[in-house]
C-alpha cells in the first residue's frame, strides 16, 4: 500500500466523527480566522470538507490539505459552541498526523522540537544565553518588551515586527525544583509551570509558589519542566506528544502525598487534563485546576480584599479556560483588588496559538489588533490574563497600539502585597 493510500484509508477512519458535522456554520460565527479572512477553508466546517474530499477521492492532493488544517489558532470556539458536539479539535489533530505521512516534517525542524521539547535540562541550562542574546539583538521597551533590531530582519522575517518577552536569566525549577515545604504545612500540592513560566514568566511562577507557602501549602515542582506536549500536537507529532504527556503523567502519580496539580496555563492544562487523556487512553489519577481558582476554593476569605491598583483593570479570558470558573476569575480581581474593573467589549481570541503565532505572525498580529486598540482607547491601566501564551500575545498586541500596559497574572500583584 502507497503512502497516499495508507493516508485515504486513515482519515476515512474519522468519518465517524466528521458525519457528525450537519454543515450550519455556526462555527463561521465564532472562528477569529474566518471573521479576518472570510474564507471558508479558514474555517472549521471547511477544513472538514477537504479531509472528506480526500477519502472520498475528489481531492487527489492530499498534502495541500495539510496547510489548510495547519492554519488554525486550536482556539476551540468552534468545539465549545458546535450545536451537533463536534469533536473538532480531535479531528485536525488526528487528520494531521495522518497528513505527515506525505507532507514530512523537515529533518532539521523534528530535531528542533524533540531537543526542544524533550529536553528541558538542556533548556534551562540555555535560558541565560537567550536571555543575553536578546538584550543584545533586541531594544526594550518602556513596558519591558523587546523588539528585534533591524539587522535581523533578514533572518526573523516577520517575527521582526514581534514585540516579546525575554527568556528569564534562571529557570524557575533551578530555584524551586522539588519539594517546597511551608511553615506549618497545612497539605500539599503539585504546581506544574509548563514552559512559558518556567522559563519566561519565572516571576508568576515565584508568586504563585510564594503565595502557596505563605498560607501553609507545600509546592511540589518538577525538578526540570517537561512540556504538556501541545505544541507537538499543532505540528502533526502525534506520537511525540503521547510521549510528553506519559512522561508528565508518570511524575505526577509518582507524587503519593499530593492529589492536585495546579497550573498557570490554560493550554497546558487542556493539553494535560483534556486532549492529552483523550490522546493517550490514560486518565490522570490527579485533579487539575487553574491556580485562582484554587485558591478561592481553598484559601477563600484568608486573602488580603482591597489591594490598591492604580487605575482601571480589565481582564482577558483564554480559550482553554475552564469557561464555567470565568465568574471566579473576574469576581477573584473585584473581591482582592481596589480598582475599577471592567470587562473587555472584545472578547474573541487573542490570536496567539502557540505555534501559529510563529509561523503566520501576520495573521495572529491582526486577530490581537483590536484587542490592544480596545485597551488603549478605554485607558485600562491594569491587564490581566491567567495564560502566559495570551500575555505575550497581549503585551504585543498593547505595544503595537501604544497602550503603554503589559499583562500580568493576578497572584503577582497579589503577592506583590503580601511582601510589604
Amino acid at each position: 500500500m502507497s503512502a497516499v493510500e495508507n493516508v485515504v484509508r486513515k482519515l476515512r477512519e474519522l468519518e465517524d466523527l466528521l458525519v457528525q458535522c450537519s454543515r450550519c456554520g455556526t462555527c463561521q460565527a465564532v472562528c477569529p480566522l474566518y471573521k479576518k479572512d472570510r474564507q471558508e477553508h479558514s474555517v472549521a466546517r471547511g477544513k472538514m470538507f477537504l479531509i472528506e474530499a480526500i477519502y472520498e477521492g475528489r481531492l487527489e492532493k492530499a498534502e495541500e490539505v495539510f496547510a489548510h488544517l495547519d492554519y488554525c489558532l486550536l482556539c476551540g470556539r468552534c468545539k465549545r459552541e458546535c450545536p451537533s458536539g463536534v469533536k473538532t479539535d480531535e479531528i485536525f489533530l488526528k487528520a494531521k498526523a495522518i497528513l505527515r505521512q506525505v507532507k514530512k516534517m523537515p529533518a532539521w525542524q523534528k530535531l528542533v522540537l524533540k531537543v526542544a521539547m524533550g529536553k528541558p535540562e538542556l533548556l534551562a541550562a540555555l535560558a541565560p544565553f537567550f536571555h543575553m542574546g536578546l538584550k543584545v539583538g533586541a531594544k526594550k521597551n518602556a513596558e519591558g518588551l523587546f523588539k528585534p533590531r533591524h539587522f535581523l530582519r533578514s533572518v526573523a522575517g516577520d517575527l521582526a515586527d514581534k514585540h516579546v518577552v525575554n527568556i528569564a536569566p534562571e529557570a524557575l525549577t533551578k530555584k524551586y525544583g522539588g519539594l517546597n515545604q511551608a511553615k506549618n504545612e497545612r497539605m500539599r500540592v503539585i504546581f506544574y509551570p509548563g514552559c512559558a513560566t518556567a522559563l519566561i514568566y519565572t516571576n508568576w511562577g515565584e508568586a504563585i509558589i510564594e503565595t502557596l507557602l505563605h498560607y501553609g501549602i507545600s509546592v511540589h515542582v518538577p525538578e526540570a519542566n517537561k512540556c504538556c506536549g501541545i505544541p507537538s500536537a499543532t505540528m502533526g507529532e502525534l506520537e511525540i506528544y503521547k510521549g510528553q504527556v506519559n512522561d508528565n503523567f508518570d511524575w505526577f502519580d509518582s507524587i503519593l502525598d499530593a492529589d492536585t496539580v495546579i497550573t498557570s496555563c490554560p493550554t497546558c492544562e487542556y493539553g494535560l487534563a483534556d486532549m492529552g487523556q483523550t490522546a493517550t487512553g490514560r486518565s490522570s489519577t490527579k485533579r487539575f485546576v487553574d491556580i485562582i481558582v484554587f485558591l478561592e476554593e481553598v484559601l477563600g476569605d484568608e486573602l488580603p480584599t482591597g489591594i490598591p491598583l492604580e487605575g482601571s483593570s480589565t481582564l482577558h479570558v483564554p480559550c482553554h479556560y475552564d469557561h464555567s470558573k470565568d465568574a471566579v476569575l473576574k469576581n477573584f480581581i473585584r473581591k482582592h483588588f481596589d480598582t475599577d474593573y471592567q470587562d473587555l467589549a472584545n472578547q474573541n481570541c487573542c490570536g496567539f496559538g502557540g505555534t501559529f503565532n510563529l509561523k503566520n505572525y501576520p495573521h495572529s498580529k491582526e486577530v490581537g489588533r483590536s484587542k490592544g486598540e480596545e485597551i488603549r482607547d478605554r485607558g485600562f491601566k491594569n491587564l490581566f490574563t491567567p495564560c502566559p501564551g495570551c500575555a505575550m500575545q497581549l503585551s504585543d498586541s498593547c505595544a503595537g497600539a501604544d497602550a503603554g500596559v503589559a499583562a500580568t497574572h493576578p497572584v503577582v500583584e497579589l503577592y506583590r502585597h503580601l511582601k510589604q
